[in-house]
C-alpha cells in the first residue's frame, strides 16, 4: 500500500498519529518546491507532484474510515462507481427508517427525531462491533473473508451516514 509505505507505517486502521505527523513534516520538507527551487524544471515538477501525494497520503491516513476506504480500493475489493448489494435485513431496516424521516418531513416531532438518532447510532455502533478488531489493530493482513467484511461494513456505514446528514 504505497501511502503506507511512503510514511514508512505498517498497514492498519489504528495508526500512530504522532508517527504519522513526524513523518509528513520530514517529506514536506524534503520535497517542499522551495527545496528545488533552483533545480531543473523536471525535478522541480517531481518535487510538486511528490508534494501533491504527500497531502494526500496526510489526510487518508489522518481518518480511519478514509483509510479503510483506500485499504479496500488499493486491494482492489471496492472500485469507483461500484454497485454493491446491501443484504435485504439491512435494507429492510433502512426503508424502515427512511420512512420514518419522510413522516417526520409532514410531521415534524423532536421526541421521534430523537429516536432515530439513537436508532441510527445504534445501528452504527453495532456494525462497527463486527469490525472492532480491525480498527484495533497495529498491522492488518487481510484475507479475502475479511476484505468482503470490510467491504460489507464500508458500504452499510456509508448508507448509515447518508441518513444522518438528512437528520443534521
Amino acid at each position: 500500500m504505497y501511502y503506507f509505505e511512503l510514511f514508512g507505517i505498517p498497514v492498519s486502521l489504528n495508526v500512530n498519529k504522532a508517527d504519522v505527523l513526524k513523518k509528513y513534516y520530514q517529506l514536506s520538507k524534503e520535497f517542499h518546491p522551495d527545496q528545488h527551487s533552483m533545480s531543473s524544471s523536471s525535478t522541480l515538477e517531481k518535487s510538486l507532484d511528490m508534494s501533491a501525494v504527500i497531502n494526500d497520503a496526510k489526510k487518508i491516513l489522518d481518518n480511519p474510515y478514509k483509510r479503510l476506504e483506500y485499504i479496500l480500493k488499493e486491494s482492489g475489493t471496492i472500485v469507483e462507481d461500484e454497485k454493491y448489494t446491501l443484504s435485504p435485513q439491512f435494507l429492510g431496516d433502512m426503508m424502515d427508517l427512511n420512512e420514518q424521516l419522510m413522516e417526520l418531513e409532514f410531521e415534524p416531532n423532536e421526541h421521534t427525531l430523537t429516536a432515530i438518532k439513537n436508532e441510527l447510532a445504534l445501528k452504527e455502533q453495532h456494525l462497527y462491533e463486527q469490525v472492532k478488531s480491525f480498527f484495533e489493530s497495529n498491522e492488518l493482513k487481510l484475507d479475502q473473508s475479511e476484505l468482503a467484511l470490510l467491504k460489507d461494513f464500508y458500504y452499510k456505514r456509508k448508507y448509515l451516514q447518508r441518513i444522518a446528514i438528512k437528520l443534521n
